[in-house]
């Protein structure tokens, strides 16, 4: 089904950018935020009026806390198609605060859709599938999944994961100012490893799916070398236990949400 006008309601970080994202693919797209901060909404064409937003909008996005999903949904005064991206709120939820007859389709994208290279999982009503595609395949990998239990674990590991990629590139570019760089040079090396690592393994991946990160890994490490030196630190830090802990301990949180 073709929908000709998509209403984002918040308009923050995340609803903000499918907004600027929708608007410059020339996508019909109006946003319903009446706590966002006029500064921030440049750009934007906001419905001030509740009831006239939901009769121009006929797919909905809804980017709100998770604690104000229920309300919001029930505050409906017809059916509507539903995209939500609010972690830990499941599609019976959804389904049973939304008015009857609604299509509700749970998703959890990441915040670099600012930049067209986001990462999301999405579980709901097939129907909704395609305009899901439509609206975020230009702008963020879209993974399918077969059970919405797995959308815990997409909020735990590409949901929450860039806060952990800025936070080791903030580590590297440390460990280069400790080392004697400045902080720009070392910030500026840290990001462009980083890239440049996810694209090398990326383009491997194309031509040998069954490729392991650990075999590139090998390619960098010579033996007695520098690298062997520092992964070695990495491991006596238990730097591979750390990151598996904390996709794991988000993926709890996102449960935790849902109750």
């Amino acid at each position: 089904m073709k929908y000709n006008k998509i209403g984002i309601i918040g308009c923050g970080n995340m609803g903000g950018a499918i907004y600027h994202s929708l608007q410059s693919r020339k996508i019909d797209v109006i946003g319903y935020d009446p706590y966002l901060d006029p500064k921030k909404a440049e750009g934007m064409v906001l419905e001030s009026d509740w009831s006239n937003f939901q009769k121009k909008a006929d797919l909905l996005i809804l980017a709100i806390k998770p604690a104000e999903v229920s309300k919001t949904l029930r505050s409906l005064e017809a059916p509507k198609a539903i995209l939500s991206v609010a972690a830990g709120i499941d599609t019976k939820i959804l389904s049973s605060s939304a008015p009857v007859g609604s299509k509700v389709v749970r998703i959890m994208p990441n915040l670099p859709i600012l930049v067209g290279k986001g990462a999301l999982g999405y579980y709901g009503d097939k129907e909704l599938y395609e305009s899901l595609k439509e609206i975020f395949s230009p702008i963020s990998y879209c993974l399918e999944l077969s059970k919405e239990e797995l959308l815990d674990a997409v909020t735990g590991l590409s949901g929450s994961g860039p806060a952990y990629v800025l936070r080791f590139i903030q580590s590297l570019a440390e460990g280069g100012v400790a080392s004697g760089l400045t902080y720009s040079q070392a910030l500026e090396l840290s990001i462009q490893t980083v890239i440049g690592g996810a694209e090398l393994l990326a383009k491997e991946l194309e031509k040998n799916p069954d490729t392991h990160p650990e075999v590139l890994k090998n390619k960098v490490t010579s033996p007695g070398g520098t690298t062997i030196a520092g992964l070695e630190e990495l491991e006596k830090n238990k730097f591979p236990f750390a990151v598996i802990s904390a996709v794991k301990r988000a993926t709890e949180r996102s449960k935790e949400l849902g109750n």
